[in-house]
């Protein structure tokens, strides 16, 4: 027994094969019973009597056991570890891996062979590797357990896949798909509510999941559950668009398919066309089919959102739904800087033909009066001063028409260059666009807008042609929420489609021009100054409160429209810009009314604006202190340079490098940037000592504060310049290639401080210069100039 023991201890520690499955059973086999042959233990497996005692038996029996238990995987332990013998041990391993008929047949490449390992089992591991998120070894404890993708292994009756499926393991269901290969399909495959893997994909949305599954099992998308839902329309209950349209796409294919092979419709499908009960199956009914297509709006899916209102216009018509959710979506477009630098090869094309149009037409005018005057001229029927008065003006036509020609033709020239270079520009904007993510944001941007106004005049085209008599009421509604939202294009294109739109109030009496004022719509608000004589009703109009104009905009702006002003600052002086405007539209004796609460406007933007005033202040002498020690430092450091000259004095007291082109650079940045800083540093100290009311936020604190950063930025600029003159002077011996490396690192710092600093300069100037009120602003309106006669009523 010594002797066997030990031979046991050499043979583990030599290494065996261990048996994992069916690909390495013989090989396992084999080994076993060179082992058992060695020690005459073969007679302990096979059916042959053995001549040994009972005792010994039991033993040799008890350590075979142990052989075959330390030379298999845990996974196969498990199933025969509950075996009373070797010999039982044997037989069960011999039923489950070896299918062939002879012992020493290797197994057939590629074939995968089922091991037949009890349900609990295969369902504990499952569960095991899933809650331990080990998705890769069960994928492999699947390639042994074939069975295992198809078990039901939680109490919905959900399997591998279905929960692979829910929890967005797309990787996993790939691998498993790619394992299956049994011959019954995933139709038959379902939870206890009937719902297949089709079904789980609809319902959380996994459109790639989807696209995996159909493209192995189409009939996937026929299939109904306990409910007779099909994925589908699953889909439409949980409002996932991509999934939804990749189901459209999918069945649409499918069934133009069955029609080329002259198939029929399967039952499944027939039946889930009956349960639709919709003029096109695969739509929704209408009042899901308004909220799907609401849903994609919001979502600003335009492209499948348009394609819902083309096959079936009643969505959009319905009610007022969609309408809605354009108004509260619209997206606001580029702002002014996104605008200035996005490429426009359209205008450009339209501003060569035009410019070209309007040259040739100058010339044929010019033309047509020197013809006309020759006429004139030789008319014998002409007095002497109509002849003396035509002759003149043929004379003065001829210089006036040759300087003309000049200036045309130096300006077609320009306009001919001008066309290739915005075409480049453009191509470089798309090329550029696919890398740089803030150029592709502002593309985005662009094409979302566009988007949008095509689907806004499509579903108004859907209203006036469904529902010509009552349209107008689905107008009411979202007209007003365009108001608050200050989407002036959906407003505008209600306007133009039903002027009287422009009397719809809401619930407290408020029409679009009052919202506009709460809600600080500029742009709606503008149309005040296309309505004609109208414009003069808001000059006395009141609510129930007894609250003009001036106290609407008294009151303190909603938070998501302050937010769009950078710092408090600025946000008060568009509220008080609001208030000036207003105040020019109302009767001057209405500017100190009360209403019902003995309130004057002024009592109420002073009661609303506290706290903004204060955050203002606060906003202001931060941005002055820390601006004010940076002025310090510049002009302590530009005025040490100064008198400290670059390579000394000679003994005249003259600078030494007086006549080299660079110190005059040095001595010209030096005294900009000395001027400059100090100036800069007056100007924050005169923020720090405002008396910051309410009124010096209008202009004088933005102002002072626009100024003193401009002038921070160039004693900044002034200094690296300075800097880099003397680098030059000193140290680099007049080599010329090293102006290149100063610059470059001089640039460093100028760059930083104008991308964290320019953005702010921008808005100063523009909140303070640059007014958004006025008719200038209606450029782009579609409301027709004939129709202020409607207003004025």
């Amino acid at each position: 027994m010594s002797l066997m023991y030990r031979n046991l201890h050499i043979v583990f520690h030599n290494g065996i094969v261990m048996l994992s499955g069916d690909g390495n059973y013989h090989l396992w086999k084999k080994q076993m019973l060179c082992l058992m042959k060695a020690h005459d233990m073969c007679g302990l497996v096979d059916d042959t009597k053995s001549t040994m005692d009972t005792l010994l038996v039991e033993k040799y029996d008890s350590l075979l056991q142990g052989w075959i238990f330390g030379s298999v995987s845990e996974d196969i332990l498990r199933i025969v570890v509950n075996e009373d013998s070797a010999q039982d041990v044997w037989k069960k391993l011999k039923s489950c891996f070896d299918s062939s008929k002879q012992d020493s047949a290797p197994t057939k490449v590629g074939k995968k062979l089922e091991i037949k390992a009890g349900t609990e089992y295969v369902v504990e591991k499952v569960q095991q590797h899933i809650m331990n998120g080990k998705w890769d070894t069960l994928c492999h404890f699947l390639t042994i357990y074939p069975n295992g993708m198809t078990v039901k292994i939680n109490n919905d009756g959900n399997t591998v896949l279905h929960i692979a499926v829910g929890i967005g393991r797309n990787d996993a269901v790939k691998k498993i798909l790619s394992l299956y290969q049994f011959d019954n399909d995933w139709t038959q495959i379902k939870n206890w509510d009937g719902s297949t893997v089709l079904h789980i994909a609809a319902i959380v949305g996994n459109t790639y999941a989807a696209e995996l599954l159909v493209k192995k099992f189409e009939k996937l998308l026929h299939t109904l559950d306990n409910k007779g839902q099909t994925p589908l329309d699953k889909a439409y209950e949980n409002m996932h668009l991509d999934t939804i349209a990749f189901l459209l796409e999918a069945i649409e294919k499918n069934k133009k398919s069955d029609e080329v092979d002259g198939s029929s419709q399967p039952p499944a499908a027939a039946a889930a066309d009956h349960v639709a009960g919709t003029k096109s199956s695969l739509l929704p009914p209408v009042e899901r089919g308004v909220d799907l297509l609401a849903n994609a709006i919001s979502a600003k899916q335009y492209d499948f959102a348009s394609k819902l209102i083309i096959r079936n216009p009643e969505y959009a018509v319905y009610n007022d739904n969609v309408l809605m959710a354009i108004a509260r979506t619209f997206p606001s477009g580029l702002n002014y800087g996104e605008r200035f630098v996005y490429p426009r090869l359209d205008n450009a094309s339209k501003m060569t033909i035009n410019g070209s149009k309007w040259l040739f037409n100058k010339l044929l005018i010019i033309a047509s009066t020197a013809k006309e005057c020759i006429q004139k001229i030789f008319c014998r029927r002409n007095e002497f001063k109509e002849f003396v008065a035509h002759g003149v003006l043929l004379i003065l036509c001829v210089p006036i028409a040759m300087i003309y020609c000049i200036c045309a033709s130096i300006l077609f020239v320009v306009l001919m260059i001008y066309f290739p270079f915005s075409t480049l520009y453009y191509l470089s904007w798309m090329f550029v666009a696919r890398a740089v993510p803030a150029i592709k944001n502002i593309e985005i941007k662009k094409n979302e807008y566009v988007e949008a106004k095509k689907i806004l005049e499509l579903v108004c085209e859907k209203i006036i042609s469904g529902r010509p008599d009552s349209g107008h009421e689905i107008y009411t509604a979202p007209i007003l929420e365009a108001a608050c939202q200050d989407a002036y294009e959906v407003v505008d294109e209600i306007l133009r489609r039903w002027p009287e739109a422009i009397r719809c109030e809401d619930k407290n009496g408020y029409d679009i021009i009052q919202l506009a004022t709460i809600h600080r719509s500029e742009r709606v608000y503008n149309l005040i100054y296309v309505m004609g004589e109208r414009k003069s009703i808001y000059g006395t109009v009141v609510d129930f409160s007894k609250n003009n104009m001036l106290h609407l905009a008294a009151r303190l702006a909603p938070s998501n429209k302050l937010k769009r002003r950078r710092g408090a600052a600025l946000q008060l002086q568009r509220e008080l810009q609001w208030r000036q405007e207003v105040q020019q539209v109302i009767l001057p004796v209405n500017v100190t009314k009360e209403n019902i609460f003995m309130e004057t406007p002024d009592m109420i933007f002073t009661r609303e604006h506290e706290n903004l005033v204060k955050e203002g202040e606060q906003w202001m002498k931060t941005v002055a202190e820390s601006s004010s020690i940076t002025a310090a430092l510049i002009t302590t450091i530009v005025f040490a340079a100064a008198i400290t000259v670059p390579g000394g004095n000679n003994e005249d007291g003259a600078p030494v490098f007086l006549k080299d082109s660079a110190f005059t650079v040095f001595a010209i940045s030096d005294a900009i940037s000395l001027f400059s800083s100090a100036t800069s540093l007056l100007v924050f100290l005169s923020i720090l000592t405002a008396r910051f009311a309410e009124e010096d936020f209008m202009v004088s604190l933005p102002r002072r504060l626009l100024i003193g950063l401009c002038t921070l930025l160039l004693s900044t600029t002034a200094m690296m310049v300075a800097f880099s003159a003397t680098l030059f002077l000193v140290f680099t011996r007049r080599k010329m290639w090293v102006i290149g490396p100063i610059c470059g690192l001089a640039l460093v710092p100028i760059g930083f401080f104008f991308v964290l600093q320019f953005p702010l300069i921008l808005d100063l100037f523009r909140s303070t210069y640059i007014s958004k009120f006025g008719k200038n602003n209606q450029k782009n309106s579609k409301l027709n100039p004939n129709l202020r006669f409607f207003f004025s009523k």
